[in-house]
């Protein structure tokens, strides 16, 4: 995160603070800064009477590399209006003017896990059950979405001010099935500390199993106010990760239950298919520890459903494009043999089979 600043500079012209003013937003200060956008400090004047205080990211397309502007941005976007989960930060509006895009989201007063480790030290076990348990329902959760974060770390863990967390920073996230496959990703994203060992190694890799290990980063890092791996060097931080040399710190091994000392060692797995996953997690001896963390919240079981079923749709629509796809092949091969094809206004799956039935019948009676 970046120093804060006085006021909004950011390359924002008067003009631009005019009209999200207008719009009832009011940029403040810069809390943080990234390649090619910053965050502000914002007010969001409601009503007369009401205002509610908010973050503005502001991404300058001006700044930015080609790859960005046709690829992780237009995924970013696509992300954020998707997602809607208590534990996932909350996006309230997109404005686009000229080349910058604001997005408005939900602020969190307590900033990001990085901070609250370096002003409170480690964080004891119990609340690093709970807040990791919120994290994985986040993560589960775009998960079921078939979406990948693919930049989980402290510094995009946000506390609020009832010191819950959630996940924010969707810059590298991307959809990570199509067609009934796992897409591969082979794109290095994210930060080294946080990268898992396929990712480090350049072969195309599953991007929700290298969320995992980030995961798992992250939980050693709520417990020891240290990342488990100090190397700058790819090379030397990868022989690390695969030969497993790491240690809990001795001011707090002792502390720590044989359940929890497990979970990082799980999650912190070369092997990325023999990793466990957010759902598996959540139901697991760990997180089981206290009871009441192992049931969704109605909002959560409710959205989660709501996740399922856009999938499932998702997943639907694709087949029936794809059948029609198939079905346009036939017919172009069959134009080429003086076959009979005949045209079908076909809108489904079942309403392709009949089309299909069809031409059968007809194909056999001419024989």
């Amino acid at each position: 995160m970046g120093h804060a600043t006085d006021k909004a500079d950011l390359n924002t012209t008067q003009s631009d603070l005019i009209v999200l003013q207008e719009k009832g937003f009011i940029l403040e200060k810069v809390i943080g800064e990234g390649s090619y956008a910053k965050v502000y400090k914002a007010t969001h004047m409601v009503d007369e009477t009401r205002h509610t205080i908010m973050a503005c990211k502001v991404i300058d397309t001006a700044q930015a590399p080609r790859d960005y502007l046709t690829k992780f941005l237009p995924r970013e976007l696509d992300v954020l209006i998707r997602i809607n989960h208590p534990h996932v930060i909350h996006v309230s509006n997109i404005f686009q003017r000229r080349a910058k895009y604001f997005i408005f989201l939900r602020f969190a007063e307590k900033g990001d896990l990085l901070d609250f480790l370096t002003q409170n030290g480690p964080v004891p076990e119990n609340q690093s059950r709970l807040w990791m348990r919120q994290i994985l329902s986040g993560i589960h959760y775009i998960h079921t979405l078939n979406i990948a974060h693919r930049d989980l770390k402290c510094e995009n863990i946000l506390i609020t001010a009832n010191y819950n967390v959630k996940i924010t920073d969707f810059g590298f996230a991307r959809n990570v099935r199509q067609r009934d496959r796992d897409v591969l990703s082979e794109t290095y994203c994210g930060s080294l500390s946080y990268a898992a060992p396929e990712v480090l190694k350049g072969v195309p890799y599953l991007p929700k199993l290298a969320d995992m290990w980030s995961i798992g980063i992250i939980l050693y890092t709520m417990l020891n106010k240290a990342l488990p791996f100090n190397e700058t060097s790819i090379k030397k931080l990868y022989e690390k990760q695969v030969m497993r040399k790491w240690r809990f710190r001795t001011n707090v091994v002792n502390q720590l239950s044989t359940e929890c000392k497990q979970q990082v060692t799980q999650l912190m797995e070369p092997e990325a298919k023999a990793r466990p996953t957010a759902v598996s997690i959540f139901s697991g001896p760990w997180i089981g520890m206290d009871q009441r963390l192992t049931k969704l919240t109605f909002l959560e079981e409710s959205l989660l459903k709501q996740a399922h079923e856009e999938t499932q749709k998702k997943e639907k629509d694709l087949d029936d494009e794809c059948e029609a796809e198939r079905i346009a092949e036939l017919r172009r091969k069959g134009r080429g043999k003086g076959s009979k094809i005949y045209s079908y206004p076909y809108k489904n799956c079942s309403e392709l089979i009949m089309y299909i039935t069809i031409i059968l019948k007809c194909s056999c009676s001419s024989m």
